[in-house]
């Protein structure tokens, strides 16, 4: 409910008057002469010159203080963008606030209801506001919210006397999510105002904004409520009044109100606690006034949540000072021991990294049972899915220990880079994603060095979304958007992998002291602040060129313009001279089409290295690429020796060769590092998925695993297969591919057996988990006989239900997958009554996959029915995980297709489109199609919902053109990959 949404009635003649000029009415008016109207116009159009030449010259420009300068920085940016006379004028191209007044204080009491038949907020907000540009409104953003109209008032600020401004009307606009006050007069510039508004909110269950959420105390049943936050990107105003825009930086001094056996949280230390008098047994948390901030870093938490003081050891700030907690439900509280350990350590690495002390006193990490998100950044109060936060070593996986760390790095990363210092605008939302994703590894690598994080960066994001970017439906890293829609797509893999893979890039051909050093820079100068991409790039370069790490003809914005602002990536091909031993070096765009010709050039950092003289740990370029699209290479080996370019893959680009080349690399395969045959393996078959390299020369270098037994080789290869596994799962060819991958497993398959060992790396583990993966889905005789009978085990033996008995954590996957995917109704129950009954988040997800298994269609269309209903068991937070699972399954793949067509209206009602739910089940439902007549099902199903795409646009566009190339590979490349396959067998007696 957004209050009153519609816009006041008017008299006709008012409401041509306001078509002529573009505006909306308010309710009163009044009739004057033409000539009058032109006087009044000529005099208001001067007067606007007039006021802008003094705020130019009026408002302070600089300040002593850091904190002070922000408003001013904020100020002398914001008159850069065209003042709109009428903010609250509906638009459906954008729904930017102007800039005419500016937030520099909220003070916020929320009353938030908790309870079955209530869960509404009555609210108070009281901003103080800097007037820039003389307007007779203050317009702000609200969604959800109902204003007490009767209650706003504006007060002028004086040192002496108050002076009230009456307010004369309340216009809504539902696009733009705003409230504007109409004012009898006009706001002078330079001047401080108190808007004050009195508001009744919704604890939602939506996930977004303030929402509620619950759990069942497993010692009674009885079912506990809770209410959090969640505001990135634009939800703060479901909660209260704001200018809910990241430019628009504050303080925020917060009260909760809660019943007294409930506590709070908020993102700075509880100030004081007091009675309640108006409701007996409530209570009052008065919070300590915050540092300037947006609004989408506020968060609140009332719950009945119990906390962990972690071990604090080395950090710049004092124990006595500062605290560092973590928060879960009661019984889950133990699952949080490994997050305190590692939070602290990692803090403290960032603190050194950047030098630059964490700026609060105070840290808390909070694990919520529905989250949308896996977790987020609120300045001291980070919020989690539980999976992402709690780890239990006698049943989460190696893989779920890595997550829980990962993600608390790279949350921790953002309260420098997303809160400290805060893009202008959500275009530049990787300029905070990117830098916590690829920080992230950073502090990981620190707190876990035997892991490899730096190395499996390379598969877990660089080669990720190079796939994805390879579609023309990608979209730029820094990319134009305006409507809340916009915002909510872009929170994608190119935001967070490219965006994190260029900043590796940029950390290489820059070098780590130089990238280090112009990082704290940038952060210095904009602490508090805001900033744009342009912002980082100058101190970077300053810090480059001061150096010597960048040639003075080069800027950092020259050579990474290219990579931000424009889509995609380049493929560099390498064509050898043998005779005079160079090399043609060319670039283009590498597009999952390869007919699509376009003129995009890159600045490309270019490593390589020889057979002759091999290193692969350089890491600053040997030449550039400098946007163009070709130059020479001289003084490369003989026509016996291979050449490697891009080494480590530190580039965002793929590498092409001539045929000789490939065939000295694959006689020499082995003898490579395992992040280059990872490299070669990815980029082989991902060029021959393309039509640029023929198949034969691609399988011929994946054949060369049947030696391998590392863990990043066999993930790139595996990651790489997954398209010929689905292309080929519906065609004759398929029996050849089973029988050909296992024949590849066999060796690395003995070397890891099923059972974890005494001394296996986390890599081992890692690589078992994906092995066995593979080798029970391609039915490996041993791996299928393991699984059912353990789970068989499982199912018989008297065990506490928090118990696995045979199964140890990592073979959970595999063993719950398979044993459902051959068996029964009853074994699909089993792990359905675990599901119920697990305390486990990781857990939970790991059955709520493995549920999607079954080869029953009865099953899963009953199991796809279940994702709309708040009774079935399945929380909202999980519903894409389900639909997914289902969906990659190739007996549920049509299943899941028909269920998304048929319940398209209630998928959107039930999620709505805060989070990525439905475009993920979008995007997995082009996994398996490739014939002409499911493109022309998918193309129908977009038509006909075309009017209500909403978030999932982006979404429909990049399925439909992976349909489109799979369709495509179908003709091209089958009959290619049929006949390797066929030789391949023959050949080798499989």
């Amino acid at each position: 409910m957004n209050g009153r949404s519609e816009i006041p009635a008017t008299t006709d003649l008012q409401a041509a008057n306001c078509i002529d000029y573009g505006k909306q009415c308010s309710r009163k008016g009044y009739f004057i002469s033409r000539k009058a109207a032109v006087l009044i116009a000529v005099v208001y159009i001067c007067s606007l010159v007039l006021t802008g030449l003094l705020v130019f010259y009026c408002v302070p420009r600089s300040s002593s203080s850091k904190l002070q300068a922000s408003d001013t920085n904020l100020a002398r940016t914001f008159r850069m963008r065209p003042q709109v006379t009428l903010p609250y004028q509906k638009t459906h191209s954008s729904n930017r606030l102007t800039t005419h007044t500016i937030p520099t204080h909220y003070r916020i009491q929320l009353v938030p209801f908790i309870m079955e038949d209530n869960f509404t907020t009555s609210g108070e907000v009281w901003i103080t506001l800097k007037c820039l540009e003389a307007a007779d409104n203050i317009t702000l953003n609200i969604n959800d919210i109902e204003v007490q109209e009767s209650s706003v008032k504006v007060t002028q600020l004086h040192p002496k006397k108050d002076l009230s401004i009456q307010v004369v009307d309340h216009v809504y606009n539902t696009d733009a999510q705003t409230y504007s006050s109409i004012l009898d007069q006009q706001l002078m510039p330079g001047g401080q105002y108190e808007l004050y508004i009195k508001f009744m909110g919704h604890i939602n269950d939506h996930l977004q904004g303030f929402y509620r959420s619950s759990y069942f105390d497993p010692e009674t049943g009885q079912k506990r409520w809770l209410a959090s936050t969640q505001f990135s990107p634009t939800d703060a105003r479901r909660a209260f009044p704001c200018f809910d825009e990241p430019a628009f930086k504050a303080r925020f001094t917060v009260s909760l109100a809660r019943s007294a056996n409930l506590s709070s949280l908020s993102n700075m230390p509880l100030n004081f606690t007091e009675p309640m008098s108006e409701i007996p047994g409530w209570e009052w948390d008065h919070y300590n006034e915050t540092v300037p901030m947006s609004t989408y870093l506020v968060a609140f938490i009332i719950s009945d949540l119990h906390s962990l003081d972690a071990t604090m050891t080395n950090l710049s700030i004092s124990e006595d000072s500062f605290r560092f907690t973590v928060w879960a439900r009661e019984f889950a509280l133990p699952q949080t021991s490994y997050a305190a350990r590692i939070g602290p350590r990692i803090l403290h690495y960032l603190e050194t990294y950047f030098n630059i002390p964490f700026p609060l006193p105070k840290q808390d990490m909070v694990a919520l049972p529905d989250f949308g998100f896996s977790a987020m950044e609120n300045w001291g109060l980070i919020t989690f899915r539980e999976s992402a936060l709690l780890y239990d070593a006698n049943i989460s996986t190696e893989v779920n220990k890595e997550r829980v760390a990962e993600v608390v790095s790279h949350e921790l990363a953002h309260q420098w880079f997303g809160n400290l210092v805060t893009p202008w605008w959500w275009n530049d939302l990787w300029l905070k994603e990117g830098f916590a994703t690829f920080i992230g590894y950073q502090g990981l690598h620190h707190v876990e060095p035997s892991w490899r994080n730096k190395d499996q960066f390379i598969r877990d994001h660089l080669q990720e979304v190079l796939m994805l970017d390879a579609l023309e439906s990608s979209h730029p890293i820094s990319v134009p958007v305006q409507h809340t829609d916009q915002i909510r797509e872009i929170f994608d893999r190119v935001s967070y992998c490219k965006g994190a893979s260029v900043i590796r890039m940029m950390n290489h051909f820059l070098g780590e002291e130089t990238f280090k050093r112009g990082l704290t820079n940038y952060l210095e100068v904009h602490k508090f602040s805001n900033a744009r991409q342009d912002d980082l790039w100058q101190q970077l370069t300053l810090q480059a060129h001061q150096d010597g790490s960048l040639p003075l003809h080069m800027t950092v914005k020259e050579i990474m313009d290219t990579w931000t602002l424009q889509t995609g990536y380049p493929v560099v091909t390498v064509t050898r001279n043998y005779l005079n031993v160079s090399a043609y070096i060319s670039q283009e765009r590498f597009l999952l089409s390869s007919n699509t010709i376009t003129n995009a050039t890159w600045w490309v950092p270019l490593t390589f290295t020889t057979q002759e003289a091999p290193d692969f740990n350089m890491t600053q370029p040997q030449l550039w690429l400098e946007n163009v699209q070709s130059t020479v290479v001289e003084g490369l080996p003989g026509n016996t020796s291979w050449v490697l370019f891009n080494v480590h893959e530190t580039g965002f680009y793929r590498v092409n060769y001539d045929h000789a080349n490939w065939r000295l690399l694959i006689s020499s395969f082995q003898q490579l590092p395992d992040v280059t045959r990872a490299q070669l393996l990815d980029d082989s078959l991902n060029l021959a998925l393309s039509g640029r390299l023929e198949y034969r020369i691609a399988m011929d270098l994946t054949s060369q695993l049947i030696t391998d037994v590392e863990y990043l080789p066999w993930s790139a290869a595996l990651t790489a297969l997954e398209h010929l596994d689905t292309m080929l799962a519906l065609t004759p060819a398929y029996g050849n591919f089973k029988h050909i991958v296992l024949a590849l497993l066999d060796k690395v398959y003995n070397s890891l057996q099923f059972e974890d060992r005494a001394l296996d790396s986390h890599l081992d583990l890692l690589n078992r988990a994906q092995v066995l993966s593979w080798a029970c889905r391609l039915d490996h005789e041993f791996c299928v006989w393991n699984a059912k009978n353990k789970y068989r085990r499982w199912m018989t033996q008297e065990l506490e239900e928090r118990e696995t008995g045979p199964i140890s954590p990592n073979q959970k996957e595999v063993v719950y997958c398979t044993a459902i995917k051959h068996g029964g109704a009853d074994v699909w129950n089993f792990a359905w009554k675990k599901y119920q009954l697990s305390n486990v988040g990781s857990d939970k997800e790991h059955l709520l996959e493995a549920l999607g298994c079954s080869r029953e269609p009865w099953i899963l269309n009953r199991y796809l029915s279940w994702i709309t209903s708040n009774s079935s068991g399945i929380r909202k937070q999980d519903g894409a995980r389900v639909f997914v699972t289902v969906a990659n399954n190739v007996v549920g793949h049509s299943l899941a297709f028909n269920f998304l067509r048929d319940n398209w209206d209630a998928l959107q009602s039930y999620y709505g489109v805060a989070f990525s739910s439905i475009s993920r089940m979008v995007s997995a439902i082009a996994t398996y199609m490739n014939t002409p007549l499911q493109l022309s099902q998918l193309e129908k199903l977009q038509d006909e919902n075309a009017d209500k795409l909403g978030t999932t646009t982006q979404s429909f566009k990049q399925a439909i053109e992976v349909v489109r190339a799979n369709v495509q590979w179908m003709a091209n490349s089958y009959n290619e990959v049929n006949d390797w396959l066929e030789s391949y067998s023959k050949s080798h007696y499989l």
